[in-house]
């Protein structure tokens, strides 16, 4: 469920800072609005379908915080391996392309932080959740 939700989410943030912010704005502007806004939503779907507001304040912090790690780190991860496969995808189709940098980001340095970043936010809270399962014998605790 948690995946689920990162993935759709995550993709819906990319589509409204794509649409938001056009390709004017340079590389690094507009990568980090994209790999950071598809992370944040990453974060609310995946918190959303691990959270338990039953439990403590300490456990549920903990939680999100791995969640907020999982997410971009795993965001940032996917996109310089997607990026790089990306560019050579690029030069392979249209030859060699003289100097400069590409302004917008790659198609597969999007998937990539998508995939990766939901895979991360989701490994990290199962994680956790094992981890107080096994160290508290207690279900119902996160």
């Amino acid at each position: 469920m948690g995946l689920m939700a990162a993935l759709m989410l995550g993709f819906v943030g990319y589509l409204v800072w794509s649409v938001s912010f056009p390709p004017l704005a340079g590389l690094t502007f507009q990568t980090f609005t994209v790999v950071n806004s598809m992370a944040s939503v990453v974060i609310l779907g995946t918190a959303g379908a691990w959270f338990k507001f039953q439990a403590e304040w300490r456990t549920r912090f903990i939680g999100w915080a791995l969640i907020v790690f999982g997410a971009l780190l795993g965001g940032w991860v996917g996109y310089k391996i997607g990026y790089d496969r990306g560019v050579a995808e690029l030069i392979k189709v249209y030859g060699h392309i003289p100097g400069g940098e590409f302004r917008v980001p790659t198609n597969s340095g999007i998937q990539w932080s998508l995939m990766l970043g939901a895979v991360m936010a989701n490994v990290m809270a199962l994680g956790y959740h094992v981890w107080r399962l096994l160290r508290y014998d207690d279900p119902g605790d996160f």
